[in-house]
């Protein structure tokens, strides 16, 4: 180190410390009335000239030159200094030193030390001719080398600061830690390089009004720091500032949080040399703070929920709202005839949202982000949202601002449930901490739906074992007693009877025999169809003409109930189907109707086309379903509250296989509301490469929408 030091003293020929030195050594010379003097530094075993005056001809005046065998070398070496009267007669002399070459003939050398005590050079005079050293020579010698100990100290503070420095800014530099500093006007001074990377901005000196304007630093919340709230310059003012948290922009369109502490530099003597500001990068301690709270919120809200849908709105909100996300889905795996969709379940919309977005009510595997998730069974990251498809348009989406999306696949017992959705209005890169963490709660939530699927099912196979009691209790058990009766009494019956004595009791025992047949064949029917096992042919056909053949045969049980049918029908409406189950579809509706419509009642049938699908709208002046039937009409083996007191008979299983086989045609059969009566329209998809037929001449208003029908006046019934 000390080599090192003195070496940087010997700068380019002529520089302040060369010309210093040359000063001296000619000063020194003068006092000690000498031709020639000489001032050294050591470099490790060499040494090298730092100034001269007298200099013989050919000397190296900057090259280093091997100490050994040199008067020079012997002063460093001893620690004393060296006077030598006649070098030829000197034993102390090498033979080889370099001066006995030069013609030297008299040498007087001391040593220069630096701060700590250490020798580094050496000063001295020379002569051409022996001479006797006079005290006031010697120590004039003495004195020069003193000075020269002063100089080199001088510039070895000046050294020590510089590699102090160096080292400073290289530890600084090297820290993920965020440091700034300013002077006593505020002006930055330094800038580490992890905080100009952040910040975008470097230690020009310029004023805080003008630094301060620069910085892509607001609070959490995202207002803007005023210049009293700026740490560093609080710091100013003489205050220690701890725990002031920034969230600050980052350049690839992120955003960090950062806890800033700020503390004013000082002299000794109280005099503020400025002050420093360092940042703690604190995004993943406030997300992991977060997500804690967003697991406990996510379990109190599945403890107080009974069903997926009344825990959603609770579970995506506190999701969304952890990440500061400001949209979030909830798509549910179901099973249809089809085959497995996701439905849409629920969503959180942020207030701050641009937009409102509408996402589809299903999904297919590999369709849009949640169907691409729920496909491949694994998370999805989504930088430019809409690109490669999502709940959204590309339109939507930019429009609202969204900017990055995460699908994540919620599983148990390695079979995906459910895909949650979860959008940023914010470019995010993708965060292997943050899908682990949502991974845990989506666990959470698997776990719920396959303990409630679970509950249900039990619930399910409870209400269903009651149900077949209640049936054989009830369906089967008085037909067979009917039958059983009839048949003792024939039994009992006169061998003498004739055939028209015993003809009403066969007839009764058909009866009960042929309702047991109808009641076996609906069952089978409905496991057969419920199962898949039931096949479907699915074939061109017409539509409007499966739906006018099924009224033609329903119009005599019609009118012997003195209920008339109106049909809107168009002159043809092709689809894709089979026609025999859509023919059996279309007659339990209308079979529904008439039994429920009491006499003088009407029935209306209308079919019409939309875009991609098919309406069957068939609408009774009945007596309507309760409000609180409704939710239940297609469950199995339900029997209302008036087919209990009207004793009216059935098993509950002719709108369940009804449903079924329109599911098994991708459509499905809804209750739509209406003041009076009841009105069922089935929704079936249409071939769209079918062509479209003319709208058709109709008796009676023509169709629009569903709803329109339930508002047409009563004289349509007429």
């Amino acid at each position: 180190m000390r080599g090192a030091a003195l070496a940087g003293l010997q700068m380019e020929p002529g520089g302040p410390v060369q010309t210093t030195a040359n000063r001296l050594a000619a000063l020194v010379a003068r006092a000690a009335a000498a031709p020639t003097a000489m001032i050294h530094v050591a470099e490790g075993r060499s040494i090298r000239l730092m100034g001269g005056w007298g200099v013989p001809p050919g000397y190296p005046r900057t090259a280093a030159i091997p100490a050994s065998h040199t008067l020079f070398g012997l002063v460093i070496q001893y620690g004393f200094p060296l006077v030598i009267e006649d070098v030829r007669l000197d034993a102390r002399v090498p033979a080889e030193a370099p001066v006995r070459a030069m013609g030297v003939r008299s040498y007087a050398g001391f040593p220069v030390r630096d701060p700590d005590g250490v020798i580094v050079g050496v000063c001295a005079v020379m002569d051409m001719h022996p001479r006797h050293w006079l005290a006031e020579e010697l120590a004039a010698v003495d004195e020069a080398a003193q000075t020269c100990t002063a100089l080199v100290g001088q510039r070895y503070a000046r050294q020590q600061v510089e590699i102090q420095r160096s080292f400073l800014d290289t530890l600084l530099n090297s820290l993920d830690t965020g440091v700034l500093a300013c002077d006593p006007d505020g002006r930055l001074v330094m800038v580490n390089r992890s905080l100009r990377l952040l910040l975008g901005i470097a230690a020009d000196y310029q004023p805080p009004e003008q630094w301060l304007r620069a910085l892509p630093v607001t609070h959490p919340d995202g207002r803007p720091f005023t210049a009293d709230e700026v740490p560093v310059l609080q710091a100013l003012e003489g205050r220690h500032v701890h725990g002031v948290e920034h969230a600050i922009a980052t350049p690839e369109g992120g955003r960090r949080l950062y806890s800033v502490n700020a503390h004013p530099i000082t002299r000794a003597d109280g005099e503020r040399l400025g002050a420093v500001s360092v940042f703690h990068d604190i995004t993943l301690r406030r997300r992991a703070e977060r997500f804690r709270g967003c697991e406990l919120a996510v379990t109190l809200a599945l403890n107080e929920a009974q069903t997926v849908e009344e825990a959603a709105p609770r579970v995506l909100a506190a999701i969304a709202e952890t990440l500061g996300w400001p949209y979030a889905e909830l798509w549910l795996v179901e099973p249809t005839p089809g085959g497995e969709v996701l439905r849409h379940v629920d969503r959180y919309r942020s207030p701050r949202l641009s937009s409102d977005l509408t996402p589809p009510a299903r999904l297919m595997p590999g369709q849009g982000l949640a169907g691409t998730a729920w496909q491949r069974a694994q998370p999805v990251w989504q930088t430019s949202v809409g690109e490669t498809g999502g709940p959204v348009t590309v339109e939507a989406a930019d429009h609202a601002g969204l900017r990055t999306a995460l699908a994540l696949p919620i599983s148990s017992g390695g079979r995906t449930l459910a895909v949650m959705t979860l959008f940023a209005d914010e470019v995010e890169d993708p965060q292997d901490d943050l899908v682990d963490t949502l991974s845990g709660v989506a666990t959470q939530i698997g776990q719920f739906i396959e303990r409630r699927r679970a509950e249900e099912l039990q619930h399910a196979l409870t209400a269903s074992k009651d149900e077949y009691l209640h049936l054989v209790g009830h369906e089967l058990r008085t037909p067979l007693t009917v039958i059983a009766s009839y048949i003792e009494l024939i039994e009992e019956a006169d061998p003498a009877s004739t055939l028209a004595e015993v003809a009403p009791m066969t007839a009764a025992i058909q009866r009960g025999s042929d309702r047991l047949r109808r009641l076996v064949e609906a069952l089978l029917d409905l496991s057969s169809l419920d199962s898949g096992r039931a096949e479907v042919r699915r074939a061109p056909i017409d539509f409007a003409d499966v739906v006018a053949a099924a009224v033609d045969k329903a119009r005599p049980a019609a009118e012997a109930a003195d209920v008339t049918i109106t049909t809107y029908l168009p002159a043809d409406l092709q689809i894709t189907g089979d026609r025999e189950r859509l023919s059996q579809m279309v007659a339990e509706l209308l079979d529904n109707a008439i039994t429920f419509t009491p006499a003088g009642g009407r029935i209306e049938v209308r079919l019409t086309r939309g875009e991609d699908w098919a309406d069957l709208i068939i609408a009774d002046t009945g007596a309507g379903i309760p409000e609180e039937e409704r939710p239940h009409i297609f469950q199995r083996f339900y029997r209302g509250q008036i087919t209990t007191e009207r004793a009216i008979a059935g098993a509950g299983l002719g709108l369940p296989v009804a449903q079924l086989i329109a599911q098994r045609h991708h459509g499905e059969i809804t209750l739509l509301p209406t003041d009076t009566g009841t009105a069922m329209c089935v929704r079936l998809p249409v071939d769209p490469l079918a062509v479209k037929p003319p709208p058709p001449t109709q008796v009676g208003p023509p169709a629009a929408e569903r709803a329109q029908l339930l508002e047409a006046p009563a004289d349509d019934f007429e």
